[in-house]
């Protein structure tokens, strides 16, 4: 049963899950959607405790993974690091070796350190050294929960052909360098999934070419469409779905991408003539905390095409999903 083969693994990349995998968590998301709106109750998790490590600041994952554990039966435990013997340079390893003494499964919140890639180490550092599952709730190399939610969104909006529909993820600015998390893990959800995603951004923009890399490879099998522009405006032509995010150049210093993004300030704003050019039932969509009037005008993140509530809200029940098939016994 593929639902067996959920069980303790970790959720850190969507390159270690199968399409399968991905549409097995999509199906149990809706399914504790619809219990939730009936007020059943599915205590899958009782008397389990998840520890949530936060090295970063949070607003929807730390509420919506709390109140995934309770709805779960379980509980949730917040720490940071500068509270944990972290701040006394315990190791990750002993860390981990000792939570899983304790608890049933450990969620880390981590990016922004000195360089790319050093957060996922970390978090795989703790996958090796705990036998019990270790979620990614956003490292400097993706962010899976917002992606499964985001897709989980997509099959509700887009209905039964949301694989056809032209979705379109697009650089944003912001005066802030983010992390390029985001538009990864959908490049690989995409290919993983069979669907037809546009990367906009400006030039110096690219995203991690290994996943690209893997993108394109799985693409071919899966029949994909994954296309890339440097134009926002050729981007968001019959778009189905508009997708916001900034995020920062590898081929710059923070420094250097803080200037050079300025002259792309007025047309990667998302906004009503973006919305002009796409398709009339189109979506507008953002992982929030989004920059309003810089990554996109308050007309369309507050308009009728906003769909970004719902979003935050599928973190919730997308979140029951991977916890439920990953922490739960028997």
């Amino acid at each position: 049963m593929l639902t067996k083969k959920l069980r303790g693994r970790d959720f850190i990349s969507l390159m270690n899950y199968s399409r399968e995998e991905l549409e097995t968590i999509l199906d149990v998301s809706l399914d504790l959607k619809r219990k939730l709106a009936m007020g059943e109750e599915c205590e899958v998790l009782k008397n389990k405790t998840l520890a949530m490590v936060f090295a970063n600041p949070s607003t929807r994952t730390r509420t919506s993974f709390e109140a995934a554990m309770t709805q779960l039966g379980g509980h949730a435990q917040f720490h940071t690091p500068q509270v944990m013997q972290i701040a006394h340079h315990e190791t990750w390893i002993d860390t981990a070796k000792v939570l899983d003494r304790y608890v049933e499964g450990i969620m880390i919140r981590m990016y922004g350190l000195e360089k790319y890639g050093m957060a996922r180490d970390i978090l795989s550092v703790m996958a090796d050294a705990a036998e019990i599952p270790v979620f990614n709730a956003l490292d400097d190399k993706e962010h899976p929960f917002q992606i499964m939610a985001d897709l989980m969104t997509m099959i509700e909006k887009l209905g039964p052909n949301w694989r056809e529909k032209k979705i379109v993820m697009s650089w944003a600015y912001s005066e802030r360098v983010k992390s390029a998390g985001v538009p990864q893990t959908m490049a690989i959800a995409a290919s993983l999934l069979g669907m037809n995603l546009t990367l906009a951004y400006p030039k110096k923009y690219d995203v991690d070419p290994d996943y690209m890399a893997f993108a394109n490879k799985v693409a071919e099998e899966s029949g994909a469409k994954i296309d890339v522009v440097n134009d926002v405006f050729e981007a968001s032509k019959s778009a189905d779905v508009i997708y916001a995010k900034s995020w920062g150049s590898f081929m710059m210093s923070k420094e250097e991408d803080q200037e050079y993004r300025k002259q792309f300030k007025d047309n990667w704003c998302i906004a009503k003539k973006h919305f002009d050019l796409a398709n009339k039932q189109a979506s507008f969509m953002h992982c929030l905390p989004a920059d309003r009037n810089l990554e996109v005008k308050d007309e369309i993140i507050d308009g009728p095409m906003s769909v970004v509530y719902d979003q935050a809200e599928n973190r919730l029940h997308t979140e029951k999903a991977i916890l439920a098939l990953s922490m739960r016994q028997g």
